[in-house]
């Protein structure tokens, strides 16, 4: 099983990034039921939270896979989604070195997604150093619908660089045949 170390962490201004558990799946529910939300992934709506369950026991048994939730800081002054989380997104490797991230909808626009990002990058490289068993990664990746504009801005803001685009590779459950911007961001790029 592939859990992310409960000592691992990161702060920035507003967020905390901790390792994603079991009991975040009704926060992670509260995302993955959102049509929006998941209109640029592979995976259709589903407001079911022992399919979130199974989810991030999916994440927690692949080896390629380290993941970590994005919680709002108490002193943060936007409010939390619901009672009972602050949790507002998910980042991580998804297929290491391609990483990923999905936030709530209440809270795009503000700049977390960036912020999380630039948090979470210096964690996916150390953890990726080759040592202790774990492999090397000289980039992460980061892949986004050739629309899904806001997302390039944040890989932009980020320090990613476009590398190319793969004409009609993915298949949408809701959008049908899409094509593929595939971001790097090189270990030693500041």
């Amino acid at each position: 099983m592939v859990l992310v170390s409960p000592s691992i962490a990161a702060q920035s201004e507003r967020l905390l990034l901790r390792p994603l558990l079991l009991s975040d799946a009704p926060a992670v529910n509260l995302m993955r039921s959102d049509p929006e939300v998941m209109k640029h992934t592979p995976i259709k709506p589903c407001n079911d939270v022992e399919k979130s369950k199974e989810w991030i026991q999916g994440c927690h048994t692949r080896l390629n896979c380290w993941n970590f939730c994005v919680e709002l800081l108490p002193s943060c002054p936007d409010p939390p989604p619901r009672e009972g989380t602050r949790v507002i997104g998910l980042m991580g490797a998804v297929r290491a070195p391609e990483i990923g991230y999905m936030f709530h909808r209440d809270y795009w626009g503000k700049g977390y997604a960036t912020e999380a990002l630039r948090v979470f990058l210096p964690l996916f490289f150390a953890h990726y150093d080759g040592e202790d068993g774990t492999e090397r990664f000289e980039y992460a990746e980061a892949l986004t619908d050739t629309e899904l504009v806001a997302s390039q801005r944040v890989l932009a803001k980020a320090g990613f660089v476009y590398v190319e685009t793969r004409e009609g590779d993915f298949e949408n459950p809701v959008l049908g045949t899409r094509s593929t911007m595939v971001w790097r961001k090189y270990r030693d790029a500041n």
